[in-house]
């Protein structure tokens, strides 16, 4: 199975548990990042909840020229707002945390694996694309 297939599944078991992982992943991001707590003030439940499917829409896109195209759509949207590469990283792990916490007892290595494949391909392809831009507040470093 692929990465993105092992995701999938873990997905799948959150949804069959009948855990909607929303509030649990916003908990664990403003927890390690409350500079994006003050960003996101504005933002109501929808606005995250919409947020974060496009994250889920990330998280299982195959590899390929549209995965870069919504990178370079979000990198490029974010960036000006103060958004840094390390916040995404923070947010696709409070993601990643709230899913395993709401599957806990099913959770496998191989889960864990998959997730943390994706999220450093993730992270380094937000940050090719930081790099690509004149301005490198948003670096992670």
């Amino acid at each position: 199975m692929s990465d993105i297939d092992v995701i999938l599944t873990t997905l799948e078991l959150t949804g069959e548990a009948g855990i909607d992982v929303t509030e649990s992943t916003y908990d664990y991001f403003f927890e390690v990042s409350p500079q994006s707590r003050h960003l996101m003030i504005h933002m109501d439940h929808l606005v995250r909840g919409k947020m974060l499917n496009a994250l889920m829409d990330l998280v299982m896109m195959p590899e390929g020229a549209s995965k870069v195209e919504v990178i370079d759509f979000e990198v490029r949207t974010h960036q000006a707002n103060g958004i840094s590469v390390l916040m995404y990283a923070q947010l696709f792990e409070a993601f990643y945390k709230a899913v395993k916490d709401a599957i806990k007892d099913q959770w496998t290595d191989e889960f864990e694996d998959a997730w943390q494949r994706e999220i450093k391909q993730l992270v380094e392809k937000i940050q090719g694309e930081f790099d690509k831009r004149p301005s490198q507040e948003g670096r992670f470093t």
